[in-house]
């Protein structure tokens, strides 16, 4: 059975445009609506199930800005956190192994997936090995030099 635009575009799966910065990536979801004349249902499904990923791993990192970097976190909190990270984690890395695969019908995702990979690892070691009073200092001093400490 073939999947029209329509059908997915009412099963409210979504494209995601990553906008800015590395570690401040905000997403910008549009319907998806793959190219299905030339797509195989198998390559169509796939693709739409990446960027359901995608969609939910910019959610995640929307969520950790708000909830975990912005406020100061309850430990009940960032214990369901530091799971849910886990998870991300475990999820782009089996993803990422199965775009690396030669057969694979979505491969275009693969750079996008092991940069999530990236930002993923990245929140993981900053949860882990939080940088020092001083060890920030020392940081913003040398990128930022002429600037008054306060």
């Amino acid at each position: 059975m073939r999947v029209t635009g329509g059908e997915i575009k009412r099963q409210g799966l979504l494209a995601v445009q990553p906008q800015g910065h590395r570690g401040e990536i905000l997403a910008q979801a549009q319907p998806f609506v793959p190219n299905l004349e030339s797509a195989t249902p198998a390559a169509a499904a796939t693709e739409a199930l990446l960027r359901a990923w995608i969609t939910s791993c910019n959610e995640f990192r929307q969520r950790e800005r708000r909830e975990i970097i912005e406020q100061a976190p309850s430990p009940e909190r960032l214990a369901e956190y530091r799971e849910e990270l886990k998870w991300m984690i475990r999820g782009a890395r089996a993803l990422l192994n199965l775009v690396s695969d030669p057969d694979f019908p979505a491969k275009q995702f693969g750079t996008e997936i092991s940069g999530k990979l990236l930002q993923l690892e990245d929140s993981w070691q900053s949860l882990n090995n939080p940088l020092s009073d001083a060890e920030a200092d020392t940081i913003l001093r040398s990128a930022f030099p002429d600037e008054a400490r306060s």
